[in-house]
């Protein structure tokens, strides 16, 4: 079994596999999940800046926090109860909770520590024939684009680098991504090494200005929150069940959206990452290709979802393995040979993944997991 393990996962990575990113991997490394972030909202939303019926709206809301639903259940059965102040509130609050959470993570990785197993991951591609990556993620956070810089990758969002962003189409990021080089007479074209994510959701660097563009301006810091509202610049994160469907069908997400199915499709294999199979908006891209068994899917999670549970049990999901924590060890589940329990620790996270595709000692003295 275990020989089989290991072969399933090398062959995936010489596949290129476009990777699914969930809140479960930024979890992991430090940042708020569902359940945090939750209960950050209950405690920062401010109700004097609410009318009447929106405090009501939002005392319901918070009750319902309190008492242990979850929060994109709550926000999604709320509906259009939720007015756009409230709203503003919320995502304001989302915005400051993640932000803050990820601002330690800058200097860890920038460090030479690797608290998600990327920086790895991107460093190895960066010494093979590879010339673009491709990450799709609901998170709002920066940690693959800093693991991705940080391996001297480009990194594309949807947007220009550099300290404001303007929106980039794929089409002329193509073209800036090729560089001639000339051998003689003759002019060779190579693609520079970049790196593709696609947020669906939106980022924390992303802001609406007064005319109603979206700009990405990195490294505003929560403490500018109250001149962000004096010059009229807004977050424009995806908040859990609140807006999520209307939203994405606005710029730069339907693009952003566009772009990540195209991907999808022509995709050779597939690796999820802390993704609860959840969200129908982002899941309906990928459904099919669950179900293609030409096309090998790695799953990985501390706990699989109901959901992916589900998808397991139906046979919806062909060609795979998915591991998960099981106590001290690691669960290994296929459709490709008969589960098992794997007396190893952590086998559900990236970074041990690698170590059981590229091994662990080169390693080791480079880059230090939190």
């Amino acid at each position: 079994m275990r020989d089989k393990y290991s072969e399933f996962i090398e062959e995936t990575f010489k596949l290129n596999p476009v990777l699914v990113v969930g809140s479960g991997t930024s979890a992991g490394a430090g940042i708020s999940g569902m359940w945090k972030l939750a209960e950050f909202l209950t405690k920062h939303v401010n109700p004097d800046k609410l009318n009447t019926q929106e405090q009501i709206v939002w005392e319901d809301i918070k009750s319902k926090l309190t008492n242990g639903k979850g929060l994109e259940e709550v926000l999604q059965n709320s509906g259009e109860a939720v007015s756009d102040a409230l709203l503003k509130q919320i995502i304001q609050q989302t915005w400051c909770c993640i932000s803050s959470d990820e601002q330690k993570l800058l200097l860890d990785i920038s460090t030479n520590s690797d608290p998600t197993g990327f920086v790895r991951y991107f460093s190895k591609y960066m010494t093979s024939n590879t010339r673009i990556l491709h990450v799709v993620t609901t998170n709002y956070d920066h940690l693959i684009e800093w693991s991705a810089s940080k391996a001297g990758w480009k990194v594309w969002d949807g947007f220009d680098e550099g300290s404001i962003g303007s929106p980039l189409p794929v089409s002329r990021l193509n073209e800036q991504m090729i560089r001639t080089i000339r051998n003689g007479r003759t002019p060779n074209n190579i693609t520079q090494p970049h790196l593709r994510v696609y947020k669906p959701h939106g980022s924390l660097s992303w802001f609406k200005i007064p005319n109603g563009d979206v700009m990405k301006v990195p490294g505003v810091s929560t403490h500018l929150l109250p001149l962000l509202e004096q010059v009229q610049l807004s977050p424009t994160i995806v908040t859990p069940g609140t807006g999520k469907y209307l939203e994405t069908h606005m710029e730069p997400y339907n693009t952003v959206f566009s772009e990540m199915r195209q991907v999808l499709s022509g995709c050779n294999a597939l690796m999820f990452l802390g993704f609860g199979f959840n969200d129908l908006h982002i899941q309906g891209s990928f459904e099919p290709l669950l179900r293609n068994e030409s096309i090998p899917k790695i799953i990985l999670a501390m706990e699989l979802s109901s959901t992916a549970r589900v998808l397991i049990e139906r046979k919806l999901i062909r060609n795979f393995i998915a591991i998960q924590k099981a106590d001290q060890y690691s669960e290994i589940i296929s459709d490709k040979f008969e589960p098992f329990i794997l007396e190893e620790p952590n086998h559900w996270t990236l970074a041990e993944l690698l170590n059981q595709a590229w091994g662990a000692e080169s390693y080791a003295t480079r880059y230090k997991p939190i």
